[in-house]
């Protein structure tokens, strides 16, 4: 690699750090949605009613917690953590 290349190497990964700690928590979750698409092969509108069914089953498992006794467990956990 020449001197000359080197630097342009350099000047180009500057700025691509600069791009990349510039992103907004926004740019962020524009660019995992749109990975997820291009992964999965799913629609925008199949991407939506996934995270929709996610959400509520994140909740009802969530409600759950109590029953099974998840929150003393996760408050012993914390005190041996602390």
């Amino acid at each position: 690699m020449t001197a000359n290349k080197c630097v342009q190497f350099q000047v180009h990964l500057s700025y691509d750090e600069t791009e990349a700690t510039t992103w907004s928590i926004a740019d962020s979750d524009h660019i995992v949605s749109q990975l997820e698409r291009e992964l999965y092969g799913i629609t925008v509108d199949e991407q939506m009613r996934f995270k929709k069914k996610l959400s509520i089953r994140l909740i009802k498992f969530e409600a759950w917690w109590p029953e099974i006794g998840i929150q003393e467990l996760w408050k012993s956990i914390e005190q041996h953590g602390i």
